[in-house]
């Protein structure tokens, strides 16, 4: 993966002043990192910056931190939990409280309580990666605690690396519906606490937004070496003592290498985790001096350079949009019947479910002949077996539905079969149940039916599964006689959800077309809702 120049003036990460930043350091300097002989400093005044005397004091015990004595007694899962809350065996090192923390603007998209989780990580020897994602509890330190892998450290540590290569791992950040949709990533914050002789001296980020494209994303997590155990198996959480092989490392590479990261934050420069150095926070520039627009994005790629530990990582982002599904991956709708030879459907929405340009419709759109059944011509709803959540005149008004509420609708049936079962050679749902109701056009089809649209509007999960129409010839009659002959215009056909279904006389689709019509039934199957019947003539 192509890594973009720490050197470049239009991505180099701003410190909360807005200059680059600078750190002092400890015995030596940043290009160094020249520290080891602080053990043998008198006071916190010999250092360059301000130290707790408990640094000092401490030091040379942290200073050989990943070392495992010879009887560990406790996991280091055990330890934190152990720990937190109490202080009284904690090393002294606080650090100023995130402007972000309590601002109500902001969110933690690398946050473990708005569901961000770790997919992939090619070492978790010490302390696993999904510790980066804590926001529950400040990182905890006991000096003197050990567990069987080493020294017990609240954080993401890898080994001290002795293959090819530089550890790394994947997060998928915060799900939409807990964190801001499409939204500006303003801030990154990276903690190192009490990570002192084993912090990672180099990180950059990388941030990648497939969020619309589901495929994608599971080839990634199917391609990522024991991605599918971690979040199934484990909720995301790593196994600590475990590591990637250097072929699982070089699988998970190739993966990610074949889709298109971009860089958050450049090869940037980390500081020990004393308590004066502990917190690094980085604004996100543009060129332009604005904050880069990224969405919230699906995936962040943290790099570690080689090696070593980091406490905390938090991404804070403020919402750019009021559309609280923005970024939520919907299933497309099933659509059980599409454009074909027996009728052309088109859909009111996307295939996952979001409003499209009503405006191009066919009901939309200009026709030769009128609309005879609208009720703007006299068109009545006349009876129906059922009108539990609506009436059937609705069926007949000019304009598109609403909402669901702005159709005819049955309830559903109680006598509904336990186990539906379809008919082997309809294909339809083998059960007698249906509703119907009867409409009056407003002015009689003289010379036949041209053209029919039955639509689903709003009906996503309760459309009928399907329908037969009917016409009759009874001009005079409000209702039509009991004995009047109906006959065929659309045979019992399959629906699809919020849908336009036309049926043309011009392609055969309607049957007895050039029949007079007064009157027309629909029936569905078993039960369901219908948004408009429109017949024209």
């Amino acid at each position: 993966m192509a890594e973009m120049n720490p050197e470049s003036k239009e991505m180099s990460p701003k410190s909360v002043t807005g200059e680059t930043p600078t750190f002092d350091t400890i015995g030596g300097n940043s290009e160094g990192n020249n520290y080891g002989d602080v053990a043998a400093m008198d006071s916190a005044t010999s250092l360059g910056h301000s130290i707790s005397a408990t640094n000092v004091v401490d030091f040379d015990k942290m200073h050989g931190g990943d070392a495992a004595p010879a009887s560990a007694s406790a996991t280091a899962t055990e330890a934190v939990t152990s720990i937190a809350g109490s202080k009284d065996d904690t090393c002294l090192n606080v650090s100023p409280a995130s402007p972000y923390e309590d601002n109500d603007a902001f969110t933690n998209l690398c946050a473990s309580s708005n569901n961000a989780k770790v997919l992939f990580a090619t070492d978790e020897w010490f302390a696993t990666a999904d510790n980066l994602l804590n926001d529950s509890i400040a990182p905890q330190f006991v000096d003197d605690l050990y567990c069987e892998q080493g020294k017990v450290m609240d954080g993401w540590e890898t080994r001290r690396r002795r293959e090819a290569g530089h550890d790394w791992c994947i997060i998928q950040l915060a799900s939409a519906d807990t964190a801001p949709p499409n939204g500006v990533i303003h801030t990154i914050e990276i903690d190192t606490a009490h990570f002192t002789g084993n912090h990672v001296p180099s990180i950059s980020i990388e941030i990648l937004d497939i969020n619309t494209k589901p495929q994608q994303r599971m080839d990634l997590i199917s391609k990522l070496p024991h991605a599918m155990e971690r979040l199934v198996l484990h909720d995301g959480r790593g196994i600590q003592g475990t590591g990637m092989t250097p072929t699982e490392v070089e699988q998970a590479e190739h993966a990610v290498q074949q889709l298109q990261w971009q860089s958050l934050l450049p090869k940037t420069p980390l500081q020990p985790g004393f308590e004066s150095t502990r917190m690094h926070r980085f604004q996100i520039p543009t060129a332009n001096g604005q904050h880069r627009q990224w969405t919230s994005g699906t995936y962040i790629r943290v790099n570690y350079y080689p090696d070593g530990g980091v406490a905390r990582l938090r991404i804070w982002g403020t919402s750019a949009t009021d559309d609280n599904d923005a970024g939520i991956y919907k299933r497309p709708l099933y659509m059980p019947i599409t454009t074909g030879p027996i009728c052309t459907v088109v859909p009111h929405s996307d295939n996952h479910g979001d409003d499209e340009d009503d405006d191009s419709t066919p009901s939309r759109l200009s026709y030769d002949l009128p609309e005879l059944s609208s009720l703007t011509l006299g068109g009545a709803g006349i009876a129906c077996s059922n009108k539990h959540y609506g009436e059937p005149w609705r069926l007949l008004q000019p304009t598109l539905g609403k909402d669901m509420g702005d159709g005819w609708e049955t309830a559903r049936h109680p006598q509904r079969p336990s186990v539906l079962q379809k008919h082997p050679v309809t294909h339809f749902i083998d059960s007698p149940l249906m509703d119907w109701s009867i409409l009056k056009l407003g002015t009689p089809a003289a010379a036949g039916v041209a053209r029919i649209i039955l639509d689903t509007k709003h009906f996503r999960g309760n459309y009928p599964e399907s329908v037969v129409l009917e016409g009759c010839c009874d001009v005079d009659a409000h209702l039509p006689s009991d004995d009047v002959e109906w006959f065929s215009l659309i045979p019992r056909v399959r629906m699809s959800p919020d849908a336009e279904h036309v049926f043309e006389r011009s392609l055969g689709q309607i049957e007895n077309s050039v029949k007079q019509v007064s009157h027309v039934r629909l029936s569905i199957y078993p039960d369901g809702g219908v948004s408009r019947v429109r017949i024209y003539g």
